[in-house]
């Protein structure tokens, strides 16, 4: 494990495979789900031909938490957006749920170092729609605890339950779809059913392609796609 800093938390950025000799694809960063963290990852990964990374968000997994919350998806792309540095020039990138946002406002604002993005579906994909919900957002502060509550208990343990806001935050579809167009290639799952507006919009950027719904077979074809000319 390698400990970067994020201002006064410390971020654990796992190496799960080393990189193989010979002609390998680029390394690989995996970016993890709401509420979950670096080592639930399923072992598909095995399959890449290079070196393999997962990233624990801050307040996930065995990153540091942030007094009195403050998560939103943008923390997360700065917590990736040091990882990426710490493993070189250009990677490949793979995000599940809120991981698979915050893969797709890094893959935009980084086209030049990140090949392509595969996003994929789990906790924390929709956030709190594309506009605000007034009937649906807790009335109080005590609602929201109550609702926080009540979501985080299915986190996995080691996390902050107030990463809980990044299921409530909004996702604009300009905003997703300016992110899209700036990235190189994105790979979308197949998996994802009654997708949030921001999933939708982005359907129909050029740079955009499906993915096979099973985890395997989308990884290789990320890994293809990688070793093609650009």
């Amino acid at each position: 494990m390698t400990e970067l800093r994020h201002g006064r938390v410390a971020l654990e950025l796992h190496e799960l495979k080393r990189e193989s000799s010979g002609a390998a694809p680029l390394p690989l960063l995996l970016l993890h789900a709401l509420g979950s963290h670096a080592a639930e990852w399923p072992n598909d990964w095995r399959s890449w031909g290079g070196a393999v990374y997962a990233l624990d968000f801050s307040g996930h997994g065995r990153s540091g938490h942030i007094t009195g919350g403050g998560y939103y998806p943008e923390l997360w792309v700065a917590d990736a957006d040091l990882a990426l540095r710490e493993i070189g020039d250009r990677i490949a990138l793979v995000g599940s749920g809120a991981g698979a946002y915050v893969a797709l406002l890094l893959s935009g604002a980084r086209p030049e170092h990140i090949s392509c993005t595969l996003l994929l579906a789990g906790r924390g994909l929709h956030g709190g729609g594309a506009v605000p919900d007034f009937g649906r957002a807790p009335a109080s502060l005590e609602q929201f605890q109550a609702a926080q509550g009540v979501q985080s208990a299915s986190y996995s343990r080691l996390t902050d339950p107030w990463v809980y806001y990044c299921e409530t935050d909004l996702r604009p579809v300009d905003y997703a779809a300016d992110f899209a167009r700036a990235s190189a290639r994105l790979l979308l799952s197949d998996t994802v059913e009654a997708a949030p507006p921001w999933w939708e919009q982005i359907r129909a950027v050029a740079c955009t392609e499906r993915a096979p719904r099973a985890f395997a077979a989308a990884l290789a074809l990320l890994e293809r796609r990688c070793l093609e000319p650009s």
